[in-house]
């Protein structure tokens, strides 16, 4: 990958959910009645998303990639539980509420009322709702990543700025806005900073260690 297409896709991939997330419904409580009016958008923004929660992890590492320290594989093994946890549960609460209120949208008033039951069951279930174990492995698995990843890059080089917007890119795990965009346009800033410091590595006189680079 060449560096213009690199930080193109470092850049674009966050800033492209971020507006994704911008869209996000509030939801409320109980699930139906604050999904409801906008079960549509509800729908296409979690649909959306998933593809995302592999391209956010791929630019994670893109970070990473001439980075080798305890901090950077730590960062490496947490994505691991994020793309399967927060998957499954994105995929569960996101989608599958979205299309269950779509549907009983279009049932008669008097006919929702177990449907609007089963949503609030799925959304309150242990192991798949919200406040679940697989939101919390999910969750826990990017904001470990995230800010093993800052803790790494400070490690190799780079400037405070970037531990900041890398570090606190760890609150997209908190994807409705405004905490999610915020955080995803923080890991964008953040990339900007890493690949100059790259840029500046690839001129550097040989033997220059990280610590002597402009960061």
């Amino acid at each position: 990958m060449n560096t213009q297409l690199r930080l193109t896709f470092l850049v674009a991939t966050p800033l492209a959910l971020a507006a994704l997330l911008m869209l996000h419904p509030p939801g409320g409580d109980p699930v139906y009645q604050g999904v409801s009016p906008d079960a549509d958008a509800w729908l296409a923004v979690h649909v959306g998303m998933l593809p995302f929660l592999l391209l956010m992890p791929l630019a994670l590492l893109t970070l990473l990639r001439n980075v080798h320290s305890r901090a950077a594989t730590v960062s490496r093994l947490a994505l691991l539980p994020f793309m399967v946890f927060y998957t499954f549960w994105e995929s569960i609460v996101g989608v599958a509420t979205g299309v269950l209120a779509r549907h009983a949208n279009g049932l008669p008033a008097a006919d929702r009322g177990p449907i609007a039951d089963a949503i609030q069951d799925l959304n309150r279930n242990w192991l798949i709702g919200d406040g679940s174990v697989s939101l919390l492995i999910g969750s826990t698995g990017w904001m470990v990543a995230a800010i093993a990843a800052a803790l790494a890059l400070r490690s190799a080089g780079a400037s405070r700025p970037v531990v900041l917007l890398i570090g606190f890119s760890s609150l997209f795990a908190v994807h409705p806005p405004p905490v999610g965009p915020l955080a995803l346009a923080s890991f964008a800033a953040g990339a900007v900073l890493v690949e100059r410091l790259y840029a500046r590595r690839v001129g550097a006189p040989a033997g220059t260690t990280p610590a002597e680079l402009p960061a």
